[in-house]
């Protein structure tokens, strides 16, 4: 399975979130799964990338060319796809991909998430999508999730699109385990 991974690719972040970040990228090499991902050489990406490399995974960086400096992409790479844009970047993130995990990150891994959260409540695609909640760190995000449901922005089940878990081992199985026919998401928007 080809499964994406949104996350940080700071360099100043506690050691707990690279470690995570290290096991996932291992436990997706040792059930054969290919790491599909931004391409970064550091932070919680290249955690990932790392843990994948070191286990013999199958790693697919895809990342715009002006990246291409300094050591910011990985270079263990099994195949690296450059692109012109940010833009095109998740998109063909989007389209290699079977399941989504998001990772610990800032901006930009919040806006790559919630893009495919969106896709799913309005019925465009139906993947396995699960959170890496190292620390507690998504847990303010999950409050305004609840929040934003409570004040009647979102259905109920909206909250059960994706899944929440503080281990790799787990996350995994949730992802290889997922069935996109047990979920209809059709009626989370009239569309």
């Amino acid at each position: 399975m080809n499964i994406c991974l949104y996350g940080a690719s700071s360099t100043e972040l506690a050691q707990i979130y690279y470690d995570v970040a290290y096991s996932l990228g291992s436990v997706l090499a040792q059930h054969g799964h290919t790491l599909i991902y931004g391409g970064g050489a550091q932070g919680v990406m290249g955690a990932a990338a790392r843990g994948a490399h070191d286990n013999g995974g199958t790693i697919i960086g895809i990342a715009p060319s002006f990246f291409h400096v300094n050591g910011i992409l990985y270079e263990e790479c099994t195949e690296f796809i450059y692109t012109e844009t940010m833009q095109e970047r998740k998109k063909l993130m989007m389209e290699k991909s079977d399941a989504f995990i998001m990772a610990p990150g800032g901006i930009g891994t919040f806006e790559e998430f919630f893009e495919i959260l969106t896709l799913k409540q309005l019925g465009r695609i139906n993947p396995g999508i699960a959170v890496l909640n190292v620390n507690g760190y998504y847990d303010p995000m999950q409050r305004f999730m609840e929040h934003t449901v409570r004040e009647g922005f979102a259905k109920s089940a909206c909250l059960e699109i994706y899944k929440i878990f503080s281990e790799a081992a787990p996350l995994v199985a949730y992802i290889e385990n997922f069935d996109p026919d047990a979920f209809d998401v059709r009626h989370l928007k009239n569309l």
